[in-house]
């Protein structure tokens, strides 16, 4: 990133987050109640700092009981302890691990998070005789309370830096309740604070509360190869399976259109920096195709994995807004068959014991040396 291209608020000019490369990972999303306590998981943070991690991603649960209830809350299965979340933080920051916390709505009817969105009813007239009801605001009153809570204990553990909200994409267009959000935050957390948006929520919302924003938070997968497009082999019906092998050279290129859309993206904010919050793909053959995709059922590609990781640095380097990238992920809390189907290895998202692991470390290395 050059600070010289980016609007920084004053107060954090020295702040770590906008005076290093992010070489960053997801860490415990999806962890429930217990899990940062346990023995194999405290060790992760000596781990991540031998991967090359400079900063992480923390999660931690809170829940709805559906996509529409207008209230959140914390679960005695799902939302993690104020014990074991203090620990795993002393952990992370004794290895030298800064910390991006990241309270994470959870609908336990299984759906979106995205998808808590409330009829708009503005100023129409409702049915005479029946009580209106204020959805927006009774979610966003819910919602406004858990964040001075998990703003408050962020400030008492001393997290760096702090995303708000994460891909909440039906809620994005309430500018006015979301201003209130962080404003509430800004009384209680000293550090800087972002929220977490993806490629829909620009063209569907103004997003004109993002200015109260320190920096820009992206979850963002891009593809780094075309779809294929050959035949299928009739005995497998896998186009990600059948996809040529790509090099870095070749995966940098076809990424190259994006160095533009990005400063697009920042520029539109007053050139407010930005960083990749979510961003990987799969050790699976063809998913540079579609990084997102955890479905598809190929077969093992480390070094695919890899060349995304490589050529992701190398054009995004070039990026004067650009900040650096939270990988996603570290750890792996949810069990998916199609990735265990081969002996030795997974084909999800984590790099610890891959060939993107050195990929990491490279690059933290580099930008060592470049800020020294």
């Amino acid at each position: 990133m050059d600070k010289n291209s980016v609007k920084i608020p004053e107060r954090f000019a020295s702040h770590p987050i906008f005076n290093s490369l992010i070489c960053g990972t997801n860490f415990g999303f999806m962890a429930k109640r217990g899990y940062y306590a346990q023995p194999e998981v405290l060790k992760q943070p000596e781990l991540m700092k031998k991967a090359g991690i400079n900063w992480t991603t923390l999660n931690m649960n809170f829940c709805q009981t559906n996509f529409y209830s207008d209230k959140v809350f914390l679960d005695f299965e799902f939302s993690t302890g104020e014990l074991e979340i203090s620990e795993i933080v002393k952990r992370l920051h004794d290895n030298g691990i800064k910390i991006l916390f990241k309270p994470c709505l959870t609908s336990l009817d299984g759906s979106w998070m995205g998808l808590v969105k409330f009829p708009d009813l503005g100023g129409s007239q409702q049915i005479a005789g029946i009580e209106r009801n204020d959805y927006w605001g009774r979610w966003f009153r819910s919602f406004t309370e858990s964040s001075k809570y998990f703003s408050d204990l962020a400030e008492r553990l001393g997290i760096d830096a702090m995303i708000v909200g994460a891909e909440y994409f039906g809620t994005e267009g309430q500018n006015e309740y979301w201003e209130k959000v962080i404003e509430e935050v800004r009384q209680r957390f000293s550090g800087p604070i972002t929220y977490e948006f993806t490629p829909a929520s620009r063209k569907e919302h103004d997003l004109k509360w993002f200015n109260k924003l320190d920096f820009l938070a992206y979850s963002y997968y891009p593809p780094a190869a075309p779809a294929n497009e050959e035949p299928l082999d009739a005995a497998r019906n896998d186009k990600a399976a059948q996809s040529p092998s790509y090099t870095v050279e070749q995966m940098a290129d076809y990424l190259s259109s994006r160095k533009n859309k990005i400063a697009d993206i920042s520029k539109s904010f007053d050139n407010m920096p930005i960083a990749f919050t979510e961003y990987g793909t799969r050790s699976a053959h063809g998913c540079v195709m579609q990084p997102f995709n955890f479905l598809w059922d190929t077969y093992y590609d480390g070094e695919e994995q890899a060349n995304y990781m490589e050529a992701s640095f190398r054009t995004f380097w070039e990026v004067p807004q650009w900040m650096g990238f939270f990988w996603w992920k570290w750890d792996e809390t949810q069990y998916r068959p199609h990735y265990h189907t081969e002996p030795g290895v997974d084909k999800g998202f984590t790099i610890q014991g891959k060939p993107a692991e050195a990929v990491m470390r490279k690059w933290l290395e580099k930008a060592g040396r470049f800020n020294g």
